[in-house]
């Protein structure tokens, strides 16, 4: 039977997050919520018209984790039942997605929301900015991802060309990204990470190690 086993990866933009949590939760049997695709959802209802901060709008807004093994392997992501996970990226919702990250009011219901999701399912990885002291403070194992400024710079240069609706800024570890790295360091099952020279199979075979005996 498998174990429950709960994960967060945290860490700054371009780090290596998301990469890690989809191939870790291939190999672990495991969902992933990128915390991150919630705020762009709520910056897309907000770039459509004013929408106060509360729980009332996830009646129509829903953020399904994604399932490895499944193909593709993306999340869902739909508003009033249609899909909206190819919106996410637009120049509006990068305009809208600073005030909505900011809005202390708008943290606390995504926040609340995602304990939910994480509440309901048995193993689960939560990938975003904070999620080890919000979502998964009791996580199984926290682990913190950084890297050099330049490299992460070319990395999301890499995922703009991929995807030319992404924007290509990349910015220092916020004081945030300081304090998340510091919580982390702590845990007894943290893991702090410099990915600069680390191609992202490594990266996985790091956190696969630091795990210990599969789960």
């Amino acid at each position: 039977m498998r174990k429950q086993l709960a994960i967060s990866i945290d860490g700054p933009t371009a780090s290596g997050k998301t990469s890690l949590a989809y191939a870790l939760a291939a190999q672990l049997d495991m969902r992933v919520l990128d915390t991150g695709l919630t705020y762009r959802a709520v910056a897309y209802v907000a770039s459509r018209g004013p929408v106060p901060p509360g729980r009332q709008l996830f009646d129509a807004l829903r953020h399904e984790p994604a399932t490895p093994g499944t193909r593709p392997v993306t999340p869902t992501v739909v508003y009033h039942q249609e899909s909206i996970i190819d919106d996410l990226w637009s120049s509006e919702v990068e305009q809208h997605l600073r005030a909505v990250s900011a809005d202390p009011a708008w943290r606390h219901v995504i926040t609340q929301y995602h304990r939910t999701i994480v509440d309901g399912h048995e193993r689960m990885i939560a990938v975003g900015r904070d999620c080890a002291t919000t979502i998964m403070t009791d996580a199984d194992c926290h682990i913190f991802l950084t890297a050099a400024d330049a490299v992460r710079r070319e990395r999301r240069r890499a995922q703009h060309r991929a995807q030319p609706g992404r924007a290509v800024h990349v910015g220092p570890p916020t004081r945030l990204d300081d304090t998340i790295r510091e919580y982390v360091a702590c845990r007894p099952h943290g893991l702090v990470l410099d990915t600069t020279f680390l191609p992202a199979v490594a990266v996985l075979r790091a956190v696969v190690h630091h795990l210990g005996a599969p789960r």
